[in-house]
């Protein structure tokens, strides 16, 4: 049995979550090994018991910190250990005023990059440090064709959608309800504090307008750390009608992949502020309303020749909620070429890891 370090970003985040669990399951006689060292241990345990947590870590990595300049000391041994590395995520790397840290990955094992994105980067230092990270790696395979055409000269980077095109959904309950169920972001920490009032302006405009066409309406927080849920607070807040209030039910996801999913299945229209939002609804065929916070997901839906409304938060000033017709309402793109395409992401792995 081979042993994994699987690296991920570990914040309780609906689309990440669904990243290790797609993984685990699909690999069942492999031992993954986190880095979970922290207040999200236990629930990390409880959600992936398939993923081995060395209950040491938390004393081990106070004795580095204490004994040691380099913080990453930890995660050194960690990859050392194991047969090989694979970093799973999305937007894993964005250029920002921590960028200077030494980046490591591997420690002399192999090691394979899948489903992220790159960028934002605004410097070709940025850029030169991960081209030869990529550079080194096994397999790197990108999620969207903007990413991969950064690298595409290296004969170990390749592209595919999404991985999360590829999520197996038949056991979700996928109910014929008027519902609108809209996820919301804390838009000062997702994108720009200026864009923070004419955001929770638009879904306010939002709510009220599902609200007059009766609509059941779902606000939808996918990571509480990120202040999703601290948002959904302060637009509740801004809506001064009681009786418009009463018709807003709020779900926040807590680590039960299942019944996120189900909250989703029940939905008519999926408004996404978050990335994966956008994805889960085309995954179950529902009708979409992107609210763009970044060029992910303006790259991810042009990738797959998406024709329907698009609200870009930077141009948020462009968009007017009359602007909404039914069409946009009712829009729906077939993705099944998609969903085979998200398994390419598990090529390399596949010869590796599948005895």
């Amino acid at each position: 049995m081979k042993k994994i370090y699987l690296k991920a970003y570990l914040n309780t985040n609906l689309g990440d979550d669904i990243f290790i669990d797609i993984i685990t399951k699909r690999y069942p006689n492999t031992c993954f090994e986190e880095l979970v060292y922290n207040k999200q241990q236990t629930k990390f345990e409880k959600n992936f018991n398939q993923i081995e947590i060395n209950k040491k870590l938390k004393i081990i990595n106070k004795v580095i910190k204490i004994i040691s300049k380099n913080k990453n000391e930890l995660e050194k041994i960690v990859m050392k250990k194991n047969d090989a590395t694979i970093l799973i995520g999305g937007s894993m790397f964005i250029e920002n005023n921590n960028n200077d840290k030494p980046y490591f990955i591997g420690e002399g094992k192999p090691y394979y990059i899948i489903g992220a994105n790159f960028g934002p980067y605004y410097t070709q230092k940025y850029y030169k440090k991960f081209y030869s990270i990529f550079k080194n790696a096994e397999d790197v395979c990108f999620r969207e064709k903007y990413s991969y055409g950064l690298f595409k000269e290296l004969k170990n980077v390749r592209h595919a959608c999404d991985i999360i095109f590829g999520l197996d959904i038949k056991k979700i309950k996928k109910e014929k309800n008027k519902r609108v169920v809209i996820s919301v972001i804390n838009c000062e920490k997702k994108q720009n504090k200026d864009y923070k009032s004419k955001y929770e302006k638009l879904i306010i405009d939002l709510i009220k307008k599902f609200d007059n066409m009766n609509y059941n309406i779902t606000l939808m927080s996918f990571c509480k750390n990120e202040g999703d849920e601290d948002a959904i607070k302060e637009i509740l807040s801004k809506i001064g009608d009681n009786e418009l209030k009463n018709n807003i039910e709020q779900y926040n996801y807590n680590g039960n992949i299942e019944e996120a999913l189900n909250i989703l299945g029940k939905a008519e229209i999926i408004v996404g502020s978050r990335f994966h939002a956008n994805i889960l609804g085309l995954v179950m065929n529902k009708t979409i309303l992107p609210i763009a916070y970044s060029d992910k997901t303006i790259n991810t839906l042009k990738d797959i020749n998406f024709k329907g409304k698009i609200i870009d938060i930077r141009k948020i000033d462009e968009f007017n909620i009359n602007d909404l017709k039914e069409k946009d309402l009712n829009y729906k793109i077939n993705i099944d070429k998609y969903k085979k395409e998200a398994e390419k992401h598990f090529e390399k792995l596949d010869e590796f890891l599948k005895d």
